[in-house]
Protein backbone atom coordinates (compact mmCIF):
# COMPACT_ATOMS: atom_id res chain seq x y z
CA UNK A 1 0.00 0.00 0.00
CA UNK A 2 2.88 2.38 0.80
CA UNK A 3 4.39 1.72 -2.63
CA UNK A 4 1.09 2.50 -4.36
CA UNK A 5 0.70 5.76 -2.44
CA UNK A 6 4.32 6.75 -3.11
CA UNK A 7 3.99 6.17 -6.86
CA UNK A 8 0.60 7.90 -6.97
CA UNK A 9 1.89 10.91 -5.02
CA UNK A 10 4.99 11.28 -7.21
CA UNK A 11 3.05 11.14 -10.48
CA UNK A 12 0.20 13.31 -9.17
CA UNK A 13 2.61 16.05 -8.09
CA UNK A 14 4.37 15.70 -11.43
CA UNK A 15 1.19 16.67 -13.27
CA UNK A 16 1.03 20.00 -11.45
CA UNK A 17 4.78 20.48 -11.54
CA UNK A 18 4.85 20.58 -15.34
CA UNK A 19 2.90 22.62 -17.91
CA UNK A 20 1.01 19.49 -19.04
CA UNK A 21 -1.35 19.40 -16.07
CA UNK A 22 -2.07 23.12 -16.13
CA UNK A 23 -2.59 23.34 -19.87
CA UNK A 24 -4.94 20.33 -19.83
CA UNK A 25 -6.97 21.81 -16.95
CA UNK A 26 -7.20 25.17 -18.74
CA UNK A 27 -8.51 23.47 -21.89
CA UNK A 28 -11.09 21.48 -19.92
CA UNK A 29 -12.33 24.51 -17.98
CA UNK A 30 -12.38 26.69 -21.09
CA UNK A 31 -14.51 24.16 -22.94
CA UNK A 32 -16.73 23.56 -19.89
CA UNK A 33 -17.18 27.30 -19.34
CA UNK A 34 -18.18 27.93 -22.95
CA UNK A 35 -20.56 24.99 -22.87
CA UNK A 36 -22.09 26.17 -19.61
CA UNK A 37 -22.67 29.63 -21.09
CA UNK A 38 -24.28 28.18 -24.23
CA UNK A 39 -26.54 25.76 -22.33
CA UNK A 40 -27.69 28.33 -19.76
CA UNK A 41 -28.35 30.87 -22.53
CA UNK A 42 -30.56 28.33 -24.29
CA UNK A 43 -32.39 27.51 -21.05
CA UNK A 44 -33.08 31.19 -20.37
CA UNK A 45 -34.23 31.73 -23.95
CA UNK A 46 -36.64 28.79 -23.81
CA UNK A 47 -37.88 29.60 -20.33
CA UNK A 48 -38.98 26.02 -19.78
CA UNK A 49 -39.65 24.63 -16.30
CA UNK A 50 -37.04 21.87 -16.44
CA UNK A 51 -34.32 20.82 -14.00
CA UNK A 52 -31.42 23.03 -15.17
CA UNK A 53 -28.82 21.00 -13.27
CA UNK A 54 -29.75 17.82 -15.14
CA UNK A 55 -29.58 19.50 -18.54
CA UNK A 56 -26.29 21.24 -17.76
CA UNK A 57 -24.71 18.03 -16.47
CA UNK A 58 -25.89 15.93 -19.40
CA UNK A 59 -24.32 18.38 -21.83
CA UNK A 60 -21.11 18.74 -19.81
CA UNK A 61 -20.60 15.00 -19.35
CA UNK A 62 -21.47 14.20 -22.95
CA UNK A 63 -19.08 16.78 -24.39
CA UNK A 64 -16.25 16.18 -21.90
CA UNK A 65 -16.31 12.48 -22.78
CA UNK A 66 -15.16 13.47 -26.25
CA UNK A 67 -12.59 15.94 -24.91
CA UNK A 68 -11.13 13.33 -22.54
CA UNK A 69 -10.48 10.99 -25.47
CA UNK A 70 -7.80 13.44 -26.62
CA UNK A 71 -6.55 14.68 -23.22
CA UNK A 72 -6.24 11.54 -21.08
CA UNK A 73 -3.74 9.77 -23.43
CA UNK A 74 -1.31 12.65 -22.77
CA UNK A 75 -1.16 11.65 -19.10
CA UNK A 76 -0.87 7.91 -19.67
CA UNK A 77 1.83 8.60 -22.25
CA UNK A 78 3.70 10.65 -19.64
CA UNK A 79 3.57 8.13 -16.77
CA UNK A 80 4.03 4.93 -18.79
CA UNK A 81 5.42 5.41 -22.31
CA UNK A 82 7.96 8.08 -21.39
CA UNK A 83 9.13 6.06 -18.40
CA UNK A 84 9.58 2.98 -20.57
CA UNK A 85 11.60 5.04 -23.06
CA UNK A 86 13.75 6.84 -20.47
CA UNK A 87 14.46 3.77 -18.34
CA UNK A 88 12.65 5.09 -15.26
CA UNK A 89 10.39 2.04 -15.32
CA UNK A 90 13.50 -0.16 -15.14
CA UNK A 91 14.27 1.34 -11.72
CA UNK A 92 10.71 0.82 -10.52
CA UNK A 93 10.65 -2.76 -11.80
CA UNK A 94 13.88 -3.57 -9.97
CA UNK A 95 12.45 -2.34 -6.66
CA UNK A 96 10.76 -4.80 -4.27
CA UNK A 97 7.26 -3.93 -5.50
CA UNK A 98 4.84 -5.76 -7.76
CA UNK A 99 3.68 -4.72 -11.21
CA UNK A 100 0.16 -4.42 -9.79
CA UNK A 101 1.37 -1.82 -7.30
CA UNK A 102 3.02 0.16 -10.08
CA UNK A 103 -0.10 0.03 -12.26
CA UNK A 104 -2.53 0.89 -9.46
CA UNK A 105 -0.28 3.74 -8.33
CA UNK A 106 -0.18 5.29 -11.79
CA UNK A 107 -3.90 4.72 -12.34
CA UNK A 108 -4.63 6.37 -8.97
CA UNK A 109 -2.45 9.37 -9.85
CA UNK A 110 -4.22 10.07 -13.15
CA UNK A 111 -7.66 9.38 -11.66
CA UNK A 112 -6.81 11.66 -8.74
CA UNK A 113 -5.93 14.47 -11.14
CA UNK A 114 -9.27 14.15 -12.93
CA UNK A 115 -11.04 13.80 -9.58
CA UNK A 116 -9.75 17.26 -8.68
CA UNK A 117 -10.85 18.62 -12.05
CA UNK A 118 -14.28 16.96 -11.68
CA UNK A 119 -14.76 18.41 -8.19
CA UNK A 120 -13.88 21.89 -9.43
CA UNK A 121 -16.37 21.60 -12.26
CA UNK A 122 -19.20 21.09 -9.79
CA UNK A 123 -19.29 24.87 -9.64
CA UNK A 124 -21.29 24.87 -12.89
CA UNK A 125 -24.32 22.78 -11.83
CA UNK A 126 -24.16 24.23 -8.30
CA UNK A 127 -24.34 27.74 -9.76
CA UNK A 128 -27.96 27.12 -10.73
CA UNK A 129 -28.87 27.16 -7.01
CA UNK A 130 -28.87 30.94 -7.40
CA UNK A 131 -31.90 30.68 -9.69
CA UNK A 132 -33.62 27.40 -8.73
CA UNK A 133 -33.54 24.38 -6.42
CA UNK A 134 -32.15 21.48 -8.47
CA UNK A 135 -32.20 17.87 -7.31
CA UNK A 136 -28.97 17.11 -5.42
CA UNK A 137 -29.26 13.43 -6.37
CA UNK A 138 -29.04 14.37 -10.03
CA UNK A 139 -25.94 16.47 -9.37
CA UNK A 140 -24.30 13.64 -7.40
CA UNK A 141 -25.09 11.10 -10.13
CA UNK A 142 -23.75 13.42 -12.83
CA UNK A 143 -20.55 14.01 -10.86
CA UNK A 144 -20.12 10.25 -10.47
CA UNK A 145 -20.68 9.80 -14.23
CA UNK A 146 -17.87 12.24 -15.05
CA UNK A 147 -15.48 10.46 -12.70
CA UNK A 148 -16.34 6.93 -13.85
CA UNK A 149 -16.12 7.84 -17.53
CA UNK A 150 -12.70 9.35 -16.92
CA UNK A 151 -11.53 6.25 -15.02
CA UNK A 152 -12.69 3.92 -17.81
CA UNK A 153 -10.91 5.95 -20.49
CA UNK A 154 -7.77 6.11 -18.31
CA UNK A 155 -7.64 2.33 -17.96
CA UNK A 156 -8.06 1.82 -21.72
CA UNK A 157 -5.38 4.39 -22.50
CA UNK A 158 -2.96 2.83 -19.99
CA UNK A 159 -3.23 -0.49 -21.82
CA UNK A 160 -2.27 1.08 -25.16
CA UNK A 161 0.49 3.19 -23.55
CA UNK A 162 2.10 0.06 -22.11
CA UNK A 163 2.55 -1.41 -25.60
CA UNK A 164 5.05 1.11 -26.97
CA UNK A 165 8.05 3.22 -26.00
CA UNK A 166 7.27 5.74 -28.73
CA UNK A 167 5.29 8.70 -27.39
CA UNK A 168 3.66 9.59 -30.71
CA UNK A 169 2.55 6.01 -31.39
CA UNK A 170 1.30 5.72 -27.81
CA UNK A 171 -0.81 8.88 -28.04
CA UNK A 172 -2.25 8.30 -31.50
CA UNK A 173 -2.80 4.61 -30.77
CA UNK A 174 -4.66 5.42 -27.55
CA UNK A 175 -6.91 7.99 -29.23
CA UNK A 176 -7.69 5.65 -32.12
CA UNK A 177 -8.36 2.62 -29.91
CA UNK A 178 -10.58 4.57 -27.47
CA UNK A 179 -12.65 5.94 -30.35
CA UNK A 180 -12.88 2.46 -31.88
CA UNK A 181 -13.85 0.96 -28.52
CA UNK A 182 -16.57 3.51 -27.76
CA UNK A 183 -18.10 3.61 -31.21
CA UNK A 184 -17.96 -0.15 -31.76
CA UNK A 185 -21.27 -0.16 -29.87
CA UNK A 186 -22.91 1.39 -32.92
CA UNK A 187 -21.64 -1.16 -35.45
CA UNK A 188 -24.51 -3.02 -37.07
CA UNK A 189 -24.72 -6.64 -36.03
CA UNK A 190 -23.01 -6.28 -32.64
CA UNK A 191 -24.69 -8.28 -29.83
CA UNK A 192 -26.96 -6.20 -27.62
CA UNK A 193 -25.05 -7.07 -24.45
CA UNK A 194 -21.81 -5.84 -26.04
CA UNK A 195 -23.34 -2.61 -27.32
CA UNK A 196 -24.74 -1.81 -23.87
CA UNK A 197 -21.46 -2.69 -22.14
CA UNK A 198 -19.10 -0.51 -24.19
CA UNK A 199 -21.45 2.40 -24.78
CA UNK A 200 -19.99 4.60 -22.05
CA UNK A 201 -21.50 7.67 -23.66
CA UNK A 202 -25.03 6.41 -23.09
CA UNK A 203 -24.24 5.10 -19.60
CA UNK A 204 -22.97 8.54 -18.62
CA UNK A 205 -26.06 10.25 -20.04
CA UNK A 206 -28.32 7.95 -18.00
CA UNK A 207 -26.50 8.86 -14.80
CA UNK A 208 -26.78 12.59 -15.48
CA UNK A 209 -30.56 12.10 -15.39
CA UNK A 210 -30.24 10.60 -11.92
CA UNK A 211 -30.49 6.98 -13.08
CA UNK A 212 -27.76 5.00 -11.33
CA UNK A 213 -27.97 1.26 -11.98
CA UNK A 214 -25.91 -1.44 -10.32
CA UNK A 215 -25.31 -2.96 -13.75
CA UNK A 216 -23.87 0.31 -15.04
CA UNK A 217 -21.50 0.59 -12.11
CA UNK A 218 -20.35 -3.00 -12.65
CA UNK A 219 -19.68 -2.26 -16.32
CA UNK A 220 -17.39 0.62 -15.36
CA UNK A 221 -15.61 -1.53 -12.75
CA UNK A 222 -15.25 -4.39 -15.25
CA UNK A 223 -13.79 -2.16 -17.97
CA UNK A 224 -11.25 -0.69 -15.54
CA UNK A 225 -10.38 -4.12 -14.15
CA UNK A 226 -9.97 -5.80 -17.56
CA UNK A 227 -7.76 -3.13 -19.08
CA UNK A 228 -5.67 -2.70 -15.93
CA UNK A 229 -5.13 -6.46 -15.90
CA UNK A 230 -4.07 -6.37 -19.57
CA UNK A 231 -1.74 -3.46 -18.81
CA UNK A 232 -0.25 -5.39 -15.93
CA UNK A 233 0.34 -8.42 -18.17
CA UNK A 234 2.14 -6.29 -20.76
CA UNK A 235 4.34 -4.53 -18.22
CA UNK A 236 5.05 -7.78 -16.39
CA UNK A 237 6.41 -9.23 -19.63
CA UNK A 238 8.70 -6.18 -19.91
CA UNK A 239 9.72 -6.19 -16.27
CA UNK A 240 13.17 -7.69 -16.83
CA UNK A 241 13.77 -6.62 -20.43
CA UNK A 242 12.87 -2.92 -20.61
Amino acid sequence: MKAILAIAERDFKGFFGTPVGWIASCIIFLVAGLLFFIVTSQLLARGQAVDPASEILSNLVGFLNYINIFIIPIFTMKVITEELASGTYRLQASAPITTWEIMIGKFSAITGYFLVITCCMLIYPLFVFVFSTPDLKVIAAGWLAMLLNSAAIISISMFIASLSKNAVISYLGSVFFIILFLFSAYITGMPEWYSKSVNLLELGNEMTRGIVKTGSLMIYVSICGIFLFLSRMILESKRWRV
